[in-house]
């Protein structure tokens, strides 16, 4: 993978705004995270990667996983396995940390509690979920802290292929399309998982969705409106699915019109 110097700038200050936040506490938090999500969506190759990371993947399902309150986890917060998955799941909390969804002082006390006070709760938040997440990033795209690619080292196995996309977008619009991404997967998600749905109707469905993603990525307009009428007839069936798909539509709102 090619990594321009355009590139390779934009990804430090993302690397550098993930250090800010490690190195911080509550305070200022919320615009610490805005300015990892703002590196995220000025960076190609970030976006990208957070893309292909997403497939496949599910936020709330590996929250319950992961969360501190699990049974399984003998209460402490467990990270993903896989650094595709970290990457998914520490992009799609700040994202709903920044739309206040989740509150991240609660989150920080819920999941990694110390006596000591929360300055101390708030360092294992950020050696468990920050540090983690940035040292998944460099490792697929195999690079170091200066968003240089390392040649020495081998990273082939576990590197994930990033096409180039030129998306002509503003950073909040960006942001906004971040959550539509996630907001998307979870709508494929839910149908593929729902018993409910005949096959057929949910492979045409799923097909669509996989069309709709696309058209969004190439800001296709008159496709993406054309894609939402099928969706729209079909879910209307499915009250389960209704929420998800609405939320679909007012993200797509908010960016195209």
């Amino acid at each position: 993978m090619l990594i321009t110097e355009e590139e390779r700038v934009k990804i430090v200050e993302f690397l550098s705004a993930v250090d800010e936040m490690i190195e911080g506490r509550f305070i200022l938090s919320d615009t610490k995270v805005a300015n990892i999500l703002k590196g995220i969506v000025k960076s190609e190759v970030l976006y990208n990667l957070y893309s292909k990371c997403m497939q496949g993947f599910k936020f709330m399902s590996m929250m319950d996983r992961c969360k501190a309150e699990n049974p399984s986890n003998g209460g402490y917060f467990v990270m993903p396995d896989e650094e595709k998955d970290i990457i998914a799941f520490v992009t799609c909390l700040l994202l709903e940390v920044d739309k206040k969804n989740i509150n991240l002082q609660t989150f920080v006390t819920d999941n990694f509690y110390s006596n000591d006070g929360y300055n101390i709760s708030y360092n294992n938040f950020a050696l468990t979920v920050l540090v983690t997440y940035k040292t998944s990033i460099k490792n697929l795209l195999g690079i170091d802290d200066e968003g240089k690619i390392i040649e020495d080292e081998d990273f082939s196995d576990g590197q994930i292929a990033i096409e180039e996309e030129k998306v002509e977008a503003d950073q909040d619009t960006k942001i906004l399309f971040a959550n539509l991404v996630m907001n998307i997967n979870e709508l494929y998600n839910a149908i593929n998982d729902d018993y409910k749905i005949k096959m057929a109707e949910k492979e045409e469905l799923l097909i669509v969705l996989k069309a709709l993603n696309r058209a969004v990525h190439l800001e296709e307009l008159l496709v993406i409106n054309a894609l939402l009428i099928p969706l729209e007839h079909s879910l209307n069936k499915y009250k389960k699915l209704r929420p998800i798909y609405e939320n679909v539509k007012l993200l797509i709102a908010d960016i195209y019109y």
